[in-house]
């Protein structure tokens, strides 16, 4: 039964892509493979994102402190019920490990409290190196997360899915990070969605990034049985009244912005024109894409 179907949908599933900006996603090899039309000025991609996905991860906060008024910039780019995730400095966690700065913790909150209501969670990834012997430094920097921002964490190690963690992250109300990744797969995350230490998760659904898929204009690889998975256990968390941010990488299919429809198509979600639809409609609108096409198929 589709998700819309249900009398009741407690829970909220937001669905959107690691991402906005990739030039892949500007050519057109075929009528139906570019995201944007060609001659979207640079500045105009996150509004005609915003028209297709009410979810973005921005990566760029990964790597400083974003300026005000580019913080809010985005906010005055999107409509109201467009929603951001925003990932933590990698000189917290990464450089220090979690172990020094306090001052860029509090001015990166700062910053992202300027998207007011948009702000979905600010995303604390740790390196794969970051393991549970490293449990006193998170213990030590968790008490320091400023009440009332939704933060939640990624561990790429998979020891740290543990009933210890899930009761610490619960006690700071921190969301937990699951999902289809090169570090803990659908089959390790699936059994916790049982077990959230707060009533919503953030779900990274991503590929491999080296010596994967190299070119980001279309769908090339047929995930459907990851998907249909991941829709099947997101439609019974959401009626168990918990709620989802969802973001899919370029890397799992070769075209986020296909994979993110896809899923919510599963889901029974609306599914939205991409902005180059808006002049010409493509097949990607019909989701008839349960065999992606082939390299042949497609003019590279």
């Amino acid at each position: 039964m589709p998700f819309s179907e249900f009398d009741v949908t407690p829970g909220w599933i937001h669905v959107g892509c690691q991402g906005w900006r990739y030039a892949d996603w500007r050519l057109s090899p075929c009528p139906d493979a570019a995201f944007y039309s060609a001659d979207t000025p640079a500045t105009q991609e996150l509004a005609s994102y915003s028209r297709t996905f009410d979810l973005v991860e921005v990566d760029s906060t990964f790597y400083a402190v974003p300026q005000a008024r580019t913080v809010e910039g985005w906010a005055t780019q999107t409509p109201r019920d467009f929603h951001f995730t925003l990932k933590l400095p990698r000189a917290l966690t990464h450089e220090n490990r979690l172990r020094r700065g306090r001052g860029t913790l509090l001015e990166f909150c700062q910053r992202s409290e300027l998207l007011g209501p948009k702000l979905a969670a600010i995303l604390i990834q740790l390196p794969p190196s970051f393991g549970t012997a490293e449990l006193p430094a998170l213990e030590r920097f968790l008490p320091h997360l400023p009440a009332g921002l939704p933060f939640a964490i990624e561990f790429r190690d998979p020891s740290w899915l543990n009933w210890r963690t899930l009761e610490l992250l619960g006690r700071h109300r921190v969301a937990l990070t699951l999902g289809e990744t090169p570090w803990i797969d659908t089959a390790t995350s699936l059994p916790w969605l049982e077990h959230l230490p707060v009533d919503w998760v953030y779900v990274r659904i991503m590929g491999v990034k080296h010596g994967g898929l190299e070119r980001f204009t279309h769908l090339q690889v047929d995930r459907d049985r990851e998907l249909s998975e991941w829709a099947a256990a997101l439609r019974r968390l959401a009626l168990a009244g918990r709620n989802a941010c969802v973001l899919l990488d370029n890397h799992f299919q070769g075209f986020s912005p296909g994979s993110a429809n896809l899923l919510k198509h599963k889901l029974g979600l609306p599914v939205h024109p991409f902005p180059r639809d808006n002049v010409q409609t493509g097949g990607q609108l019909r989701l008839d894409l349960g065999v992606a096409p082939s390299r042949e198929d497609v003019t590279m």
